[in-house]
C-alpha cells in the first residue's frame, strides 16, 4: 500500500481560502513522477517534474471526481480511483502519485499531497496501474 504524505503548504493555503474542498466546486487531479517530492519547498504543481505525455498518460494527469463532506467536523474529501494503461509504448519510471488543485489561478494548480509507491515502476505496453485511494483522499479534523 503506497503511503500517503502532505506538502507543507497545502496547511497555508487552506488558511488562505485557496481551496474549496466541500462539495465539488474544485477539481482534484492526479499527475506522476519519479523525482521525490520536497514537502517543505513544493508548492505549485510547476514545482514537480511531472512523466512526459504519452503511450496513455496525459500532461497534467487524470481528474479524481473528488467530493468533500463534513461529517462530526471532519471534512473528508473522497475521490474514484483512477487508472493508466499504456499504449503504444511504456508508461514511466515513475514512483509517486501527486495529488493537486487544477482550480485555482493564484497561486496556479496548488500541490495538496502524494503517494510513495516505494520503488520505480514503468508499465509496458497492455499494463495498467491504478491509483487506489481507498476509502478518501484525505481527511481534515
Amino acid at each position: 500500500m503506497a503511503t500517503y504524505n502532505k506538502y507543507q503548504q497545502f496547511a497555508e493555503d487552506l488558511g488562505n481560502k485557496i481551496h474549496d474542498l466541500f462539495g465539488t466546486n474544485d477539481t482534484l487531479k492526479v499527475m506522476l513522477s519519479n523525482t521525490a517530492p520536497n514537502a517543505a519547498t513544493h508548492a505549485v504543481r510547476a514545482d514537480v517534474t511531472e512523466l512526459g505525455a504519452g503511450n496513455g498518460y496525459t500532461s497534467g494527469g487524470e481528474d479524481t471526481q473528488n467530493d468533500g463532506t463534513e461529517a462530526s467536523g471532519t471534512l473528508t474529501v473522497t475521490g474514484v480511483d483512477v487508472v493508466w494503461t499504456a499504449a503504444g509504448g511504456t508508461i514511466g519510471p515513475f514512483r509517486y502519485v501527486i495529488l493537486y488543485n487544477d482550480t485555482p489561478t493564484v497561486p496556479a494548480d496548488p500541490l495538496i499531497g502524494w503517494w510513495d509507491y516505494g520503488s520505480s515502476i514503468t508499465l509496458q505496453i497492455g499494463e495498467t496501474f491504478t491509483a487506489d485511494f481507498g476509502a478518501s483522499l484525505f481527511t481534515i479534523a
